[in-house]
């Protein structure tokens, strides 16, 4: 089946979709620090719904969904050419600030590490990499969803002011773009250009961080070490 009328439906579905959350969220007494994991069970649902009635799925051979948040991808439809990686995003308009509830512009959501997105670019084709991010706003006077979001992975990641992708510097976890802002990352040449460039800002950025812990006497040493390193 061809991925991009797959997409097409997911996207024609995003109110289908949003509505069906809303009602979940009506019948439940979530918690903002534990809804954007409890609410990936109805996502599945209601995709599978959705996809079996247009005849996407057949059996439960047409797709899998990830064992834990180890796992990715969340979702994998198994029966387009090529298959469709889903991711399920979720992010809070809220948070607590000092006691009190302000507005959030930005989830920090961790959107895949920098070192693993070549092997899952590999195994899926960027293209074919997609996140439904639910936008939600949880505080003390309200529990609602607020939107959804369905588009290709690399429009929900940001960029720093350096003109590197955003990350987090200890482990190299990429981090989205705010709320309201729009996408920096149009297109996947975009991304992967960015990728490489930052991978080596952040490596460069390290070595450099750390690199005055080493005693004077052995720094020479190693940095006369590195000249020699092969690829």
């Amino acid at each position: 089946m061809n991925i991009t009328d797959t997409i097409v439906l997911l996207s024609e579905s995003k109110s289908k979709i949003l509505n069906h959350l809303r009602k979940v969220n009506e019948e439940n007494n979530f918690n903002y620090r534990t809804f954007g994991t409890e609410i990936e069970d109805y996502v599945v649902d209601i995709l599978v719904k959705i996809l079996k009635e247009a005849g996407f799925i057949n059996s439960e051979d047409d797709y899998n969904v990830a064992k834990d948040k180890n796992e990715f991808p969340d979702f994998t439809l198994n029966t387009t050419t090529p298959k469709l990686a889903l991711e399920f995003k979720s992010g809070n308009l809220s948070k607590k600030s000092d006691g009190k509830w302000v507005k959030c512009n930005n989830s920090n959501n961790d959107m895949g590490t920098l070192n693993k997105w070549e092997e899952k670019l590999s195994q899926f084709g960027g293209d074919n990499i997609y996140y439904i991010f639910i936008i939600y706003n949880f505080n003390d006077n309200v529990k609602e969803i607020s939107d959804i979001q369905i588009e290709p992975f690399y429009k929900f990641i940001g960029i720093n002011r350096d003109g590197t992708l955003k990350y987090r510097e200890k482990d190299g976890n990429l981090r989205p773009k705010n709320f309201d802002e729009p996408s920096p990352i149009t297109n996947l040449s975009i991304f992967e250009k960015l990728l490489g460039k930052t991978k080596i800002y952040r490596s460069k950025r390290i070595i450099k961080k750390h690199v005055k812990e080493i005693p004077i006497e052995e720094r020479n040493v190693f940095l006369d070490s590195l000249k020699v390193l092969k690829s």
